[in-house]
């Protein structure tokens, strides 16, 4: 068994595609209100509207928590603090601006409009 696919689910798609593309991402396919899949050569990314995905669990998925960690690998330590310059640029939230983490690697995070904590990461 292997993992192949990664879902988000987001509140309002269009804001979600806006972001995505923001840092760096282009839809898959054509645009739908409840789920579009984002390129990405080694992972398939997926946005699922809360509508589609509580059709699917039989409740409402929760709107809070931090539980799971994306991370985000960029080339070099330019293209890291390129990234966090957009994301500000367009009124996005930078949560941490790039560092030196201790682990050894050029580490930031950024926040999506759902509230999901992205870390965005350049091995040295």
């Amino acid at each position: 068994m292997r993992l192949g696919m990664v879902g988000i689910i987001v509140e309002d798609m269009k804001k979600a595609i806006a972001f995505y593309e923001c840092i760096g991402f282009h839809l898959n396919g054509d645009y739908d209100d409840n789920y579009v899949e984002i390129n990405n050569s080694s992972l398939r990314i997926s946005l699922n509207s809360k509508e589609m995905v509580t059709g699917m669990y039989g409740f409402t998925p929760e709107s809070s928590g931090d539980k799971v960690e994306l991370a985000f690998e960029c080339e070099s330590n330019e293209e890291l603090d390129n990234v966090c310059k957009w994301v500000n640029e367009q009124g996005y939230t930078v949560y941490k601006e790039p560092w030196d983490a201790f682990w050894g690697q050029y580490y930031a995070i950024v926040k999506d409009p759902d509230g999901n904590l992205l870390s965005l990461y350049c091995n040295k």
